[in-house]
């Protein structure tokens, strides 16, 4: 037995390093990791002494999120896994793995193949001619092509957004030396947004022009930080920074007119903002078949795939990035 105490230990990079050892795919050790910190970070860093309870406390804190309950059971079992693993190996102090009676405990009749109403890119394209506001239909088209997270799409300033270089100069965008022209620069490092990496997201002619729409008549100002957010509320009461429940809300407003959204139904059939993550990562990612380009483009991007995609990023993600991606305005 080592000496180690457990709270010294990084048993979750112990546990990457062996499935690495043992012929896993980078992307299978990437998506452990992945969920593995997640479940860290919600314990504060306390992975290496978690109990039952703790365990329980991380699956009622997914269950609170837009998660679906596979996508639960999937983080659960990745836990589960990874203190069964540890129980065997000689270096962990502890013979229990606090995940099992939990997930025992479980719905057993959860859905590993959840059904979500399908739609395809003309039905994405009927639904936003319904939408006028330029606000709103600019919000609805980032969520659509770019798979951002609603919290993502309210922390972006006017600095994290790059438009034509004429447009830059006349609408006060693309301040962020970290930008290409015509990109949205999404920050890891801002709270609320979950991506592992900053990321840099093309926009295409299409959105650039939405962009443009809104930001002609957007009304000037800063939020209470001094920020100049790009998305903010019209309340003449309030005119700062439109919040990430506030975005998933004006959408309701139109999903709930176009028949998308109710409250009566499964809420895997309700187009949502983390609808149009799902939409915008199964298309791209069936279009293009890469499933790196698009683990980039969503933020979920391992030390593989940043090799790939982050030099000489203009040719490779803007190049696969426009070629796929789907128009939805006339």
């Amino acid at each position: 037995m080592s000496s180690k105490t457990a709270g010294d230990t990084d048993y979750i990079a112990e546990f990457a390093a062996d499935m690495r050892a043992y012929g896993k795919s980078p992307s299978t050790v990437y998506e452990y990791e992945r969920v593995l910190r997640d479940f860290d970070e919600y314990l504060d860093g306390g992975h290496a002494d978690a109990t039952r309870r703790d365990c329980m406390r991380y699956v009622a804190h997914l269950r609170d999120t837009d998660l679906a309950d596979s996508s639960v059971a999937t983080y659960a079992s990745y836990v589960h896994r990874f203190y069964g693993y540890l129980v065997k190996a000689e270096d962990y102090p502890h013979n229990t793995n606090p995940m099992a009676l939990v997930t025992d405990e479980m719905d057993e009749s959860v859905d590993k193949n959840p059904r979500r109403r399908e739609l395809n890119v003309e039905d994405v394209v009927g639904f936003l001619r319904t939408v006028n506001h330029p606000r709103d239909r600019c919000m609805l088209v980032l969520l659509f092509k770019t798979g951002i997270r609603a919290g993502e799409l309210a922390n972006l300033d006017l600095r994290h957004v790059s438009l034509s270089p004429d447009e830059n100069d006349r609408l006060g965008t693309g301040g962020d030396p970290l930008l290409n022209d015509r990109s949205l620069y999404v920050d890891s490092g801002i709270d609320g947004n979950k991506r592992v990496r900053d990321t840099l997201v093309p926009l295409d002619d299409e959105t650039e022009d939405e962009l443009v729409r809104w930001l002609r008549v957007r009304p000037c100002g800063t939020d209470a930080s001094g920020d100049d957010p790009l998305f903010v509320s019209l309340s003449p009461s309030s005119s700062g920074r439109l919040s990430s429940e506030a975005i998933a809300e004006t959408m309701r407003k139109y999903t709930r007119d176009h028949g998308w959204w109710s409250p009566e139904n499964d809420m895997k059939q309700n187009v949502t903002p983390h609808y149009c993550r799902h939409f915008f990562t199964t298309y791209m990612r069936d279009a293009s078949g890469d499933d790196a380009l698009v683990r980039y483009l969503r933020g979920d991007t391992g030390g593989d795939i940043l090799e790939t995609y982050t030099h000489n990023w203009g040719d490779r993600v803007r190049e696969k990035y426009e070629k796929y991606v789907y128009r939805l305005l006339p």
